[in-house]
């Protein structure tokens, strides 16, 4: 992203958040007194309690997605440390508020956000690392994780939003370009920690609780308890190469038949993305991604990726350069990046287990052409590697026999892009699976439960059964007990 592209997102959102303080400050002057549950809460907490009447309330209660602005939280409670966010835990079963933990808040469907009180994790964002491992709160943004790690010579495999969460990233899976070398950011976790519904501070591994660890491994952000603390195991990585392929939109379906060949059996240290998007300047074709070796070692890999690209740039990188590049984020620093944006867009997802016919893949043209010349994409992520030598069951992540994930992306006008990725998500059908990523959790997804959970879904319910039987952690598209 350049730094003209950082300023005006700078610009907008102080616009947003302008705007959005005065129509707060209006809604305070007409307000009653502060709840006194509220005020309970901000007895019990050592942390902030921001409420309405706040000047910090209307930058506090919006999450990344601007289509959520309308929820007003009665507050945001900005726990310090596991034991306050035990209490906010404890002064919920009290009171009956609902309560919602955020990481990041960058859920797809505004999960992260309610009209009760928000648990804003931000407090709790400490990296440290030691021999193998890295210590991580899970209000830690990813750019900032990726930051420390790298200054100590290795990283976790995470998404390439910087801005993004690591607890809920991590508790829903958590995919990214590593993934098909190092695995899942849930395949990396060895332990969590996690306050459960009966306000208790529980340290899950494998060898304690260990049916709680197994579900935090995919089971989804918001459904067990609030994770605290994450420990990571921790790779070891200076630099790798990478590659950027354009080719015309002519060649469109020959490219993606190609990939979906090609991708998910190429050598584990690639990872890749096949990009259709269109905007103002029409519909684009791309390949990119990054190898965790040499520039020979990724021209061999390339090799049998066709047809010829129009155009190609392979080089090589140190590993934090290629976390920029994939942030938007060449020529700054990622903790800079890692500031929370604010855009209204709809995403979605599904899963593609076959290579589409050429009819099929005609699905994935008509889809972009479908969209003129507004802002939306098909981000099509290769699967393989090191995902997908863990089985279904092993963890609540059950996406394991899979070559891709597509992910819908549209921004602009919010009924016009709702209306795309459900369109485009009914076209593709006959080319999916009918599974669907967690993290792009989706509020106008039908049969959810089995398309984000699989055949985890029934030991998932009995999981949120013993640990949360009265289903005080829930939103829409929560585990029900």
């Amino acid at each position: 992203m350049t730094r003209r592209e950082l300023l005006a997102r700078a610009a907008g959102l102080s616009l947003t958040l302008a705007l959005s303080s005065l129509r707060d400050v209006a809604q305070a002057g007409r307000a009653a007194p502060v709840d006194p549950r509220v005020r309970a809460l901000r007895n019990t907490l050592r942390g902030t309690v921001i409420t309405r009447t706040d000047p910090r309330y209307a930058s506090a209660r919006l999450a990344f997605d601007g289509l959520y602005d309308g929820i007003h939280p009665l507050a945001i409670a900005q726990p310090v440390d596991p034991p306050d966010v035990a209490a906010a835990v404890q002064w919920a079963r009290r009171t009956g508020v609902h309560i919602v933990a955020r990481s990041g808040g960058h859920s797809y469907g505004g999960y992260s956000s309610t009209s009760g009180v928000v648990v804003d994790l931000s407090k709790l964002a400490a990296v440290h690392v030691t021999a193998g491992q890295a210590v991580v709160g899970p209000g830690a943004r990813l750019g900032n994780i990726y930051d420390v790690l790298g200054r100590h010579g290795v990283a976790i495999p995470a998404g390439t939003c910087p801005s993004v969460g690591i607890g809920g990233h991590a508790l829903g899976g958590g995919f990214g370009l590593a993934s098909r070398a190092w695995g899942l950011a849930s395949d990396n976790l060895r332990s969590v920690q996690i306050v459960t519904a009966d306000g208790k501070v529980v340290n899950a591994d494998s060898s304690h609780h260990s049916d709680l660890f197994w579900a935090c491994r995919g089971g989804g952000g918001g459904n067990f308890g609030i994770v605290t603390r994450l420990v990571f195991r921790t790779h070891p990585v200076s630099q790798g190469a990478y590659f950027i392929a354009t080719w015309p939109w002519a060649d469109v379906e020959a490219v993606l038949r190609s990939y979906l060949q090609w991708a998910p059996r190429a050598p584990a240290a690639l990872g890749s993305v096949c990009r259709l998007s269109t905007g103002p300047g029409g519909p684009t074709v791309q390949v990119f991604g990054q190898f965790l070796g040499s520039e020979t070692g990724l021209r061999a890999a390339l090799a049998t990726l066709g047809p010829p690209a129009q155009k190609l740039v392979i080089d090589t990188a140190s590993w934090l350069d290629l976390v920029r590049r994939w942030a938007g984020c060449l020529g700054h620093t990622l903790p800079s990046c890692s500031t929370p944006g604010h855009q209204v867009f709809v995403g979605a997802s599904d899963y593609i287990a076959k290579v589409p016919s050429p009819a099929q893949a005609a699905r994935f043209r008509s889809v972009i052409e479908s969209r003129g010349t507004a802002p939306g994409a098909l981000l099509i992520d290769a699967y393989g590697g090191a995902v997908n030598r863990v089985s279904a069951t092993a963890t609540a992540f059950a996406h394991r026999d899979t070559l891709a994930s597509i992910q819908y992306f549209a921004t602009g006008d919010a009924a016009s892009a709702r209306a795309w990725v459900n369109a485009s998500r009914a076209r593709l059908a006959p080319a999916t699976s009918g599974a669907a990523y967690v993290n792009y959790i989706d509020p106008d997804l039908r049969n959810w439960q089995h398309a984000y959970y699989g055949p985890n879904l029934a030991r998932l319910r009995r999981v949120k059964h013993r640990y949360d039987p009265h289903n005080l952690f829930h939103f829409a598209q929560s585990i029900r007990p």
